[in-house]
């Protein structure tokens, strides 16, 4: 992380998260791994969204500390396309989907559509107070709703608090008000600006990373004292709670920060070590760094949802068109499509 080489390694850990929250979601459908297995490897599909959220900080801020005269214009712009294109595809591929299985007029939802399109999508289920389900079930399209309007945050503390040293704590003032009244009145926005602090922590890292070049424990303090009293302040619900869940709030959310403040901790002990092993690990991955917004909300539709057993009777012959599908739509619409879109709106 001190210098641009370790940047490389974010593409191994985008690709990496991508390709674990498609195995996250998959597996489901497996019969052929013990559940107890599936359980202790695959059920983390929601933290590796978290490392999605801290990465996106990171680069965004990235594009914008080394971008003279930022204007809004140029700023949404490029944000717009690059959430929305992919984004409108999915809601094209699940629309199809559903036809071909019979079941678009019965599952259509103009309220949930318009829900979507304003980027206030959530899981019902798991945490109270959400506006809107994902279209047509899509659950992997909850979090580009966190990701939009932390882009839409951004931008104005970006502005407002150019000079200031210490916009995280700022950040997490908001967060932590956002998350009492949240407690109170559950709905969709203050869970978004909960949230908006672990999202902060990429920014935080990318200032840091501009300005002294490296990391020291010292530097990041404020990181790890802002999810601290986060993890404190998502306990509280969880001490008062009755039938807990791992996978369901409170629990989840106290759950989400955890997992985010001992991953930034262990990043930072692997750092230490010069990521040691990394390349081995997680290189290969970065091959899905490219397509991998696509894959994340292509996989399920395509890998869950599409039914072609009364087409197809064999589950291989069944599952490799799928992935031929989806890894073929992947590359159509972010290496081949996206770069017209960017051309045509500026």
């Amino acid at each position: 992380m001190a210098n641009f080489k370790h940047l490389k390694k974010l593409d191994a850990v985008r690709g990496f998260a991508a390709f674990y929250v498609l195995l996250h979601h998959w597996s489901t459908q497996w019969t052929f791994i013990p559940p107890i297995w599936r359980k202790a490897l695959l059920s983390f599909g929601q933290e590796a969204v978290m490392v999605f959220f801290v990465m996106s900080g990171f680069v965004i801020y990235l594009s914008c500390a080394n971008k003279e005269n930022l204007t809004f214009r140029y700023y949404f712009i490029r944000r717009f396309r690059r959430i929305y294109f992919p984004f409108f595809c999915a809601l094209l591929l699940s629309s199809l989907i559903f036809l071909i299985n019979n079941q678009f007029l019965q599952k259509f939802s103009w309220k949930q559509t318009f829900g979507n399109l304003a980027m206030l999508q959530d899981i019902a289920y798991l945490k109270p107070g959400t506006w809107f389900d994902p279209f047509l079930g899509n659950v992997s399209l909850w979090s580009l709703s966190y990701e939009w309007w932390f882009y839409m945050i951004f931008i104005g503390i970006y502005y407002v608090l150019a000079k200031a040293s210490r916009r995280i704590y700022i950040v997490l003032v908001a967060s932590v008000l956002a998350y009492l009244s949240y407690i109170q009145f559950p709905n969709q926005a203050s869970l978004i600006l909960s949230y908006f602090i672990i999202w902060w922590c990429g920014v935080e890292a990318a200032r840091i990373f501009v300005e002294r070049k490296r990391y020291t424990f010292r530097s990041l303090q404020p990181i790890i004292v802002s999810l601290l009293l986060m993890c404190g302040l998502t306990f509280a619900p969880v001490l008062s709670g009755e039938d807990l869940q791992p996978g369901i709030y409170p629990f989840l959310v106290f759950r989400h920060f955890v997992v985010v403040l001992a991953l930034i901790l262990f990043a930072w002990f692997w750092y230490r070590h010069q990521f040691i092993g990394f390349d081995r690990i997680f290189g290969s991955f970065a091959i899905f760094a490219p397509i991998s917004y696509a894959i994340y909300v292509f996989h399920y539709p395509i890998l869950i949802q599409l039914k072609l057993s009364s087409y197809i009777p064999n589950y291989w012959v069944e599952t490799t068109l799928k992935l031929i599908l989806l890894f073929g739509l992947s590359y159509l619409v972010e290496i081949k499509l996206q770069p017209v879109v960017n051309r045509w709106l500026k």
